[in-house]
């Protein structure tokens, strides 16, 4: 197959085009030269060109010269091997002369012969403003503050690493289908086995999909509840982690208000993902109840346990967790001793 080219057909001519079209950040694919071979509609809308004029570009021309120098050196070190990604903030040239901020990520994407360019560009066009707009924070809040904006920057970088990954392996499998098909297996068993890996690529960037958006929206949520949700994101995580989580609930009043069920499983999330990062536990109890006048959330962990004084100055996770509860009206209180682990007890009232 001719470099820089992918010439997918049928089912995995859709599949391919598909992914890139339904993905809300701007992606590219690019030749080792630098030029456009395919741009996506999020990345046409953000930037106001149409693919074909976007096709007849080379990348250094979608930046000022300072932003583009910078852009460029990383790229050639990415082709030489000395790098197989990078990521850098820069600014984008809008069709209409404007400029905005974008948070780039690169990386070579190889099969057999082929090598492309994945580009996938974050419109930060928005945060930048909304940033320069926000008053400075009080002196005792700042690093609390600080810290939360980092951890968010680093959710996001997290997400559009994962989307690149997901991207990257559905563009390899396009590749891979393509010279299946110009390339046919010799024998019945061999083309068996091939469809069967093709099968499982599928199905595991399916189930990582799945497990990212559950953590963005729970449709769960929105459609079955508070109890349901919980009970199915236990079930995956136990199943991604490796780590056993016991889950009970009851009492769970129906039409919970979404915003208290929102909550709840927002400090649901975090609690687990920070009990299984730090606490070298692999078994969780988690509690949901209902009472007369509030919803009781507890996940109990076996770990090796904290100081709950010096992690409410410093800890991000149970931070998040508190802004998540204070636009409910909820309490976080936390209970842990050295080597006896530690129980996160969320309350958010009911109103009457």
């Amino acid at each position: 197959m001719e470099e820089g080219k992918v010439r997918a057909t049928g089912p995995d001519k859709e599949l391919f085009v598909s992914a890139f079209k339904a993905s809300p950040i701007g992606i590219a694919l690019e030749d080792l030269e630098g030029r456009p071979l395919f741009a996506n509609p999020a990345l046409c809308s953000m930037l106001g060109f149409s693919e074909e004029e976007m096709r007849s570009k080379h990348c250094v021309e979608f930046s000022p010269p300072e932003d583009a120098k910078k852009d460029w050196a990383l790229f050639e070190q990415l082709l030489a091997g000395s790098i197989d990604h990078y990521q850098l903030e820069k600014r984008f040239f809008r069709r209409d002369g404007s400029v905005i901020w974008g948070r780039l990520s690169i990386s070579l994407l190889e099969s057999g012969t082929s090598r492309l360019v994945v580009a996938m560009v974050e419109d930060l066009g928005e945060k930048k403003t909304a940033q320069d707009e926000l008053p400075q924070p009080q002196a005792k809040d700042e690093k609390l503050g600080g810290r939360l904006i980092q951890a968010h920057e680093e959710e996001r970088a997290r997400i559009v690493r994962e989307l690149h990954r997901y991207i990257d392996s559905l563009t390899v499998l396009a590749i891979d289908l393509d010279h299946y098909g110009q390339n046919p297996p010799e024998s019945v068993a061999e083309a068996r086995q091939q469809f069967g890996e093709a099968r499982q690529q599928v199905t595991d960037v399916i189930s990582d999909i799945r497990a990212l958006w559950q953590k963005l929206h729970s449709s769960e949520l929105e459609h079955l509840g508070l109890k349901a949700a919980a009970a199915s994101f236990c079930k995956d995580f136990s199943y991604r982690q490796k780590v056993k989580i016991d889950f009970h609930c009851e009492g769970i009043p129906k039409g919970l208000p979404i915003e208290i069920a929102l909550c709840l499983y927002r400090v649901l999330q975090e609690a687990l993902q920070n009990a299984t990062k730090h606490s070298s536990s692999r078994k969780f109890d988690v509690s949901l109840r209902g009472e007369s006048n509030e919803i009781r959330l507890n996940v109990r962990d076996w770990g090796i346990g904290f100081d709950p004084e010096a992690v409410k100055k410093h800890g991000v996770g149970l931070a998040r967790m508190q802004e998540h509860l204070k636009l409910v009206d909820g309490k976080l209180l936390i209970e842990s001793q050295a080597k006896q682990g530690a129980t996160i007890h969320a309350r958010v009232p009911l109103k009457t």
